[in-house]
């Protein structure tokens, strides 16, 4: 049999929800020999093409994409602008069916889709009997009496509560940036740091210092990572920048950092002066060695 087993999201974070949609979905596929795709938008509906448009990602695109390549054999991008105005029905036949060559369909029970979100389950179902459309329905994964959800992993990323977010995504929340020059300061303070320019789409946890291991170049280092605006020397702006415990030997500059949060040690503050500053870092790089002393998890590497 030819054609494909399509699961339809945005699949924001590849949390432990869109997981369960992806593993059955690979079940069908592997009982009825069909290819597995993922057509997955880039932002959330409601964010797509939005004036607030802004940081509401929990991944970058490209780390989005590896995680689902690691379910799917294949990843169709789908611009959610080109599709708002199509209907319910013409989404199925058109999209799903013809473009997709979709021989079934794997969904969440809440799934909506089409024009003003007209669709729903009982409508795919209606009209994939009549296209020989198989759909499969999956229940929420609940965690803590309440369904996982991208929407309630960005409130806990948003309050720094990367813990929490990690038993909702199945691993820790990261972060992707390249490294540019900063101003040195961590340096003069024995705290070398890697500046980390971020896609401003991504969503940034609360201000604040975390514990995180890091992925650059060919290594990993686990390392303390900083949010927020440096109030002690009056910065301006949202800063990220990470003190690898490990760095590699050569120049970071305009390489590629992967840090996965693993725990947020404190709130970001204003300290009296720079000294008092270095000697908090110093307690918060014991409190970090002391916590990898007695885990010896280490998250898997998404880029390459």
């Amino acid at each position: 049999m030819t054609g494909a087993v399509v699961t339809v999201g945005t699949f924001d974070g590849v949390h432990l929800g869109h997981q369960a949609v992806l593993a059955r979905a690979g079940d069908v596929a592997r009982e009825s020999g069909l290819e597995r795709v993922a057509y997955a938008f880039l932002l959330p509906p409601r964010e797509a093409g939005s004036a607030q448009e802004g940081s509401c990602l929990l991944l970058p695109p490209p780390a989005k994409e590896r995680l689902l390549l690691s379910w799917v054999d294949r990843v169709e991008k789908a611009d959610f602008a080109e599709l708002r105005h199509l209907s319910a029905e013409s989404f199925v036949r058109d999209v799903l069916v013809e473009r997709l060559a979709a021989r079934a369909v794997v969904v969440g029970e809440a799934f909506r889709f089409g024009r003003r979100r007209e669709g729903d389950l009982e409508l795919l179902r209606r009209v994939g009997e009549e296209r020989g459309l198989r759909v499969f329905a999956v229940a929420p994964v609940v965690v803590d009496g309440e369904a996982v959800s991208s929407t309630r992993i960005r409130s806990l990323v948003a309050r720094g509560e990367v813990g929490r977010a990690r038993g909702l995504l199945g691993r820790p929340p990261l972060l992707v940036g390249e490294v540019v020059r900063g101003d040195g300061l961590g340096r003069t303070l024995g705290f070398p740091t890697a500046n980390l320019a971020l896609d401003p789409r991504v969503l940034v946890p609360g201000p604040g210092i975390y514990l995180a291991q890091a992925f650059v170049s060919a290594g990993r280092s686990p390392g303390l990572l900083y949010v927020g605006e440096r109030p002690t020397v009056r910065g301006q702006g949202v800063r990220c920048e990470i003190h690898l415990f490990s760095p590699p030997e050569e120049d970071l500059y305009e390489r590629t950092v992967e840090a996965h949060l693993l725990v947020k040690l404190r709130d970001d503050r204003a300290f009296p002066s720079l000294e008092a500053l270095r000697l908090q870092m110093e307690r918060d790089a014991a409190l970090a060695r002391s916590l990898l002393a007695s885990s010896d998890e280490v998250p898997r590497r998404i880029l390459p």
